[in-house]
């Protein structure tokens, strides 16, 4: 049984690897993009969200990439602090990879899992927003923002609204 199971898993690899490189070969461009804005955006910015950059806002995404980083480290609680999304976005990225490579198809569960991730992100951030806004990272207000640096009044304005 075991020697099959290493027959099925040898015979699988090339066609799983396969579909790996179909994929990056056509999204490969994209994904490097992505990963130079990043760093572009941070050099910059010192933030990679446009919420932060344009407002001085955190947006449900924010602290994202520190929680993955956590969990990675298996730092749960310090992950769960940042943003609880992280471990749902963790298991959806395992469920996609077996879907798309193993198993070669997509799955419509997929997408309500998306959408299930997108509605968790928002009701965790409007309920830590109101708890914890904006004292606790990364619930709190980027002052070195650019409509701070544009739109006369902005600062006072948000100022007033923090009551500070």
């Amino acid at each position: 049984m075991i020697n099959g199971m290493k027959k099925d898993a040898r015979d699988a690899l090339p066609v799983i690897l396969s579909r790996v490189k179909q994929d990056i070969r056509q999204h490969g461009a994209g994904i490097l993009a992505v990963v130079v804005l990043y760093f572009v955006m941070h050099g910059l910015f010192g933030a990679f969200c446009p919420s932060v950059i344009v407002t001085g806002f955190p947006c449900p995404g924010c602290g994202m990439t520190r929680a993955v980083l956590c969990l990675l480290r298996g730092e749960f609680g310090r992950s769960w602090a940042l943003n609880p999304a992280a471990g749902l976005w963790g298991l959806w990225a395992l469920w996609f990879a077996f879907e798309r490579y193993v198993r070669g198809r997509r799955s419509r569960g997929l997408i309500w899992a998306l959408s299930g991730i997108a509605v968790f992100m928002i009701v965790t951030y409007l309920v830590r927003m109101a708890r914890f806004f904006p004292d606790r990272p990364p619930y709190t207000y980027t002052g070195n923002n650019l409509f701070a640096r544009i739109i006369p009044g902005y600062r006072e304005m948000i100022r007033h609204l923090l009551g500070r």
